[in-house]
């Protein structure tokens, strides 16, 4: 089962249980590394494992195209450098890889993952370090005018993730 979508203006959690998702259709797979990010117009599988790092993932519902990021902090330091381990910078550059393929930006549906805090105490996530990586996602996709239409953030626990580019499915797994 994939994810969710929601049921009221606020994403919903996902419930996703199977042992491991197939690549079937010729898909091509893809593992992101912390700081990566792989946006593709052919059928692609996109798998990452996220603890308080924060994945995007994007599909453009008329192209039937889509990419993800994987970012480790929530910004880049004004000046510093311009990496895609930064939640502002990484977005951007999905982005664009996907204006590239020929998406439009109205055409756009997200689906935001991961930000657990896997050093910090329950009771304390709001200062955790997935706690601000989610928040910059959604405020990052606010601002693009792109709708979060699922989301499974928070929690302990790391997730394993894997995306389907062209039909947009996103599964989830703690691990």
């Amino acid at each position: 089962m994939g994810l969710m979508p929601p049921k009221a203006s606020l994403p919903q959690p996902a419930v996703w249980l199977p042992s491991d998702v197939a690549a079937e259709g010729g898909r091509k797979r893809v593992y992101l590394l912390p700081g990566n990010l792989h946006a593709s117009e052919e059928p692609c599988q996109i798998t990452t494992i996220l603890g308080s790092c924060v994945a995007i993932c994007l599909w453009d519902k008329e192209r039937r195209t889509g990419g993800m990021n994987h970012f480790l902090l929530p910004a880049s330091p004004e000046g510093g450098q311009t990496s895609s381990r930064f939640a502002d910078v990484a977005t951007g550059m999905l982005l664009e890889q996907l204006r590239a393929a020929g998406c439009q930006r109205q055409d756009l549906i997200a689906k935001v993952l991961g930000g657990a805090a896997i050093l910090g105490h329950a009771n304390r996530y709001g200062a955790s370090l997935g706690a601000k990586n989610v928040a910059a996602a959604l405020r990052l996709m606010e601002h693009a005018g792109i709708p979060v239409v699922a989301q499974e953030t928070g929690g302990a626990q790391g997730r394993k993730i894997v995306f389907h580019t062209d039909n947009g499915d996103v599964w989830s797994r703690r691990v």
